[in-house]
């Protein structure tokens, strides 16, 4: 294994994949088909270590697939498990995971931008004077996370057919670090479908999946940034963060 950077993407037939992969990218590709196509599972074969077909949701699969290779996954630094639907260069990635390892950041995300303008969380959308933000949020569509962050945090995956709910329990299971969890505003990935545009595919509601974990932690979902690191080199901490930080 020359990589130290792992991508496992559960992807349908229509994935963006490729262009991850386009050019010489530093890290491994792990592809989970969820679909029924068996030439289009044979043409993502070509592009990934491995490629296997397997009906079922992002992180359940994931889970399930981490378990099954943990020897495999624990070899690596740093873990991307994007959605299908993320467009980004593999240049761009690299400089994700370049990104991550000069912080020691637990878990990540680039910004980002929707050809539909809408996004789910106003904190994802670029801030362009920073190189990243500090905050208590990264969005399950596209979370980086180093290894051991990943394997602690896995044990939660299948209880979420849509994610939901999870990224809002990650800050509380890892003790709310302030300097571990980051939005990087230097990079941009862009979600190519709407908002939403698949959730009638899932058994629960995802407000309902939300609503569960937050009752298992018993925490209130309140996102939060803590400061930033700007691109000339100074540091920003929020207007609001300033004052109570003096008041108290």
């Amino acid at each position: 294994m020359k990589n130290k950077n792992l991508v496992i993407a559960a992807v349908g037939d229509s994935s963006l994949h490729k262009q991850w992969k386009s050019g010489n990218p530093a890290f491994d590709l792990i592809l989970i088909y969820y679909g029924n196509s068996d030439l289009i599972f044979f043409d993502y074969t070509k592009d990934a270590l491995i490629c296997i077909k397997q009906h079922g949701q992002k992180f359940p699969l994931i889970k399930s697939f981490i378990e099954t290779n943990l020897e495999l996954v624990s070899q690596y630094d740093y873990v991307w498990l994007p959605d299908d639907d993320i467009s980004i260069s593999a240049g761009d990635l690299d400089r994700l995971f370049d990104t991550a390892r000069t912080y020691s950041l637990q878990i990540c995300q680039s910004a980002l931008v929707s050809l539909h303008g809408d996004v789910s969380h106003a904190i994802t959308k670029p801030e362009r004077e920073n190189t990243l933000r500090f905050t208590n949020f990264v969005e399950v569509m596209m979370p980086l996370f180093d290894v051991n962050t990943l394997l602690f945090l896995r044990n939660d995956f299948d209880l979420s057919q849509s994610g939901w709910g999870l990224d809002a329990t990650w800050s509380h299971r890892l003790n709310s670090p302030k300097d571990k969890i980051a939005i990087i505003d230097d990079i941009t990935a862009v979600h190519t479908k709407p908002v939403g545009s698949d959730y009638s595919r899932f058994k629960i509601k995802p407000e309902t999946e939300l609503k569960h974990l937050l009752e298992k932690y018993n925490i209130a979902f309140i996102i939060k940034s803590y400061s930033s690191i700007l691109k000339n080199g100074g540091h920003k901490i929020p207007w609001y963060r300033k004052f109570f930080r003096f008041s108290s």
